[in-house]
């Protein structure tokens, strides 16, 4: 595994040389000035970098671009911290420029955070859409609200269709640009675990949100140059110069037209245009979870939307649990209603890598969680209003990462958070992985209730949110599904030694939580300090899962007898396994996954569900 390095120059970050940075770093190496010879179409200046530090592979990704694109110039990047303040200060001078008002390519409003709209090619049409029932991004189910189901898949778009569209929209779309070419590494760099790419792009502003987001150093073209299954991103924000038309501001409810994000899953290529990439400035998620799921389909990895808390008890003993929600952790106040002793770490809290490594799942956060902070919005409205001195100035800095290896940390168990009105139990732990698989797969969340005075009905709905992911899946739901089956089973330590009396690591246990049932309209569970006595509990399960004195086996899972809660609950009430109630759901999971699945349901799915019916 390569060693994640500081700059090669400057030796940044390292402690000895971080005074020298300003007088130094600069005056090391001269500026060099070397040219990209592209055929029919001529040079094209380099003004900052070095070609040297591409691989073949990578200068035919820069030619076929330019080619392309015609950009004016080419800056070559490497992740330092003067290449961050020469960024900083060009966007703070095209700013004030006439052309940037004309142009207005970021809006950073409130009602602009959300998800990107993805447009998926593959070879396999099936592996775009969820099933042949419906049309691409339908969303077909038996739940009575169905037009309001979280799409489960990208749109598809065929490869015709695509030529046609990549033509039209970034022929020429760099004319009078600089073309900025970025390299950077999802995960430790250098790891078997990382995923590296290359950015092109003509906005400055991404170059620094890149930077914020993954890891960018100059080490990462070693590691691109060692592979040719680096990820290749594309991103223009479409207006060549001269600029000739003006962007509508506040610009309207809808995406503008022409700004779309594609995802080559076979190519292992991502597309982008328009005004922004995607709708937030921290886009990380189109790289982290959706291309990053395709991709780990095929190398035996999860990508999942999940936070990684880490619980110490008062010995001292900590273990690790993935906690997926569409709420945050913050929410949950838990420091506040701890045992003495007891300790809960949000150790990250957006997209999570879950692998197996020596015979135990991992997981980790791919994306820079040190430099969240120069991300923010707050930080990049400081840069657009001009503000560039309260615009925090970063490198990615190897001694003060999180994690204590590559591989990430150990993983005790998984959380699918549940937000549910009705009599789906408090705490559950699923009997086994396949289990825990199905009823995930099919997990159904409250819609939020309609406004007083609404004409919408006062009944509570419900709709299907699998693996509470509400990030579109980018390929077929039944491979999806079948990867999370595949994922349980146990891979062997590559350290042990062979037995014929060995036996298959077993995976961290599934459990699901439900703070929200409800009694005549009212929330039963109290929240608030309470809270954190699930996580005691789930914690007492994963160290000594032999131990079943406090702990009730269902037909379809085990579920605690007690609580040690500071309020008067009624705890038997909230814990039932109610059979009528859970006959209903499974024959809706059971309708649910044919109509996604159909002709392709994975055999596990039936006889779990078979199973827990005959169970109940």
């Amino acid at each position: 595994m390569m060693k994640e390095t500081e700059c090669p120059t400057c030796k940044f970050p390292s402690i000895q040389a971080r005074d020298r940075l300003n007088e130094v770093c600069q005056f090391i190496v001269p500026r060099q000035t070397n040219h990209l010879i592209v055929p029919n179409y001529g040079q094209v200046p380099v003004v900052k970098g070095d070609l040297s530090w591409l691989s073949p592979e990578v200068l035919i990704f820069l030619n076929e671009s330019v080619q392309l694109m015609k950009p004016a110039s080419i800056r070559i990047c490497n992740g330092s911290v003067f290449e961050a303040q020469e960024l900083r200060d060009a966007i703070a001078n095209e700013f004030g420029s006439d052309e940037q008002k004309t142009l207005d390519r970021l809006h950073l409003k409130l009602s602009d955070i959300g998800f990107d709209d993805v447009h998926v090619i593959t070879k396999d049409r099936m592996d775009a859409e969820p099933g042949l029932a419906g049309s691409p991004g339908s969303q077909p189910s038996n739940s009575s609200d169905s037009a309001e189901n979280v799409r489960l898949s990208s749109h598809y778009m065929s490869t015709k269709h695509f030529e046609f569209a990549k033509e039209k929209r970034f022929s020429g779309c760099m004319t009078g640009r600089t073309m900025y070419l970025v390299p950077f590494s999802m995960g430790w760099i250098g790891s078997r675990h990382s995923v590296v790419g290359v950015q092109i792009t003509d906005d400055p502003v991404l170059v620094l949100n890149l930077r914020s987001t993954f890891r960018i150093l100059s080490s990462v073209w070693d590691c691109v140059a060692a592979t040719t299954n680096f990820l290749r991103s594309v991103h223009s924000i479409g207006m060549p110069r001269p600029i000739i038309r003006r962007i509508v501001s506040p610009p309207p409810i809808e995406p503008p037209v022409g700004s779309f994000i594609v995802l080559k899953h076979d190519e292992q290529e991502v597309w982008a245009h328009g005004h922004s990439f995607g709708k937030t400035p921290r886009f990380g998620k189109t790289f982290s979870l959706h291309a990053a799921s395709w991709i780990g389909a095929k190398r035996g990895f999860l990508a999942e939307n999940a936070a990684i808390l880490a619980i110490t008890n008062p010995k001292n003993e900590k273990i690790y649990m993935c906690y997926s929600s569409l709420t945050s952790v913050e929410s949950l106040q838990l420091a506040s209603g701890l045992s003495p002793g007891w300790k809960i770490e949000v150790i990250s809290e957006k997209t999570v890598w879950i692998h197996w490594y020596n015979g135990k799942v991992y997981a980790f956060d791919p994306e820079n969680d040190e430099m969240a902070d120069t991300g923010t919005t707050k930080n990049l409205s400081n840069l657009l209003a001009g503000t560039t001195s309260e615009y925090q100035i970063e490198s990615f800095n190897p001694q003060k990462t999180k994690w204590e290896s590559d591989v990430g940390v150990p993983i005790s168990a998984y959380i699918f958070a549940n937000r549910r009105h009705d009599q789906f139990p408090l705490i559950l732990e699923a009997n086994s992985w396949e289990e825990g698989v199905c009823l995930a797969a099919g997990i159904r969340v409250s819609l939020p209730k309609p406004k007083a005075g609404s004409h919408e009905s006062t009944e509570p709905q419900m709709t299907e949110c699998p693996m509470l992911r509400p990030d579109s899946i980018n390929y077929s739901f039944a491979k999806f599904v079948n990867h999370w089956l595949e994922m349980g089973i146990g891979v062997k330590s590559t350290s042990s030694e062979s037995s014929d009396t060995y036996e298959a690591p077993l995976p961290p246990p599934i459990f699901f939580t439900n703070l929200y049932q409800e009694v005549d309209g009212k929330v039963a569970w109290p929240g608030g300090i309470d809270n954190a006595k699930l996580f005691e509990y789930i914690y007492a399960r994963c160290t000594n899962p032999m131990e079943t004195g406090n702990t009730t086996q269902t037909g379809i899972g085990k579920v605690p007898k007690s609580l040690d809660l500071s309020a008067l609950v009624n705890l038997p009430a909230l814990l039932q396994i109610d059979i009528r109630f859970w006959l209903t759901e499974l024959n809706k999971l059971r309708a649910f996954f044919n109509i996604q699945m159909e002709c392709c349901l994975p055999p596990q799915l039936d006889r779990v569900l078979t199973g827990l019916a005959g169970n109940v």
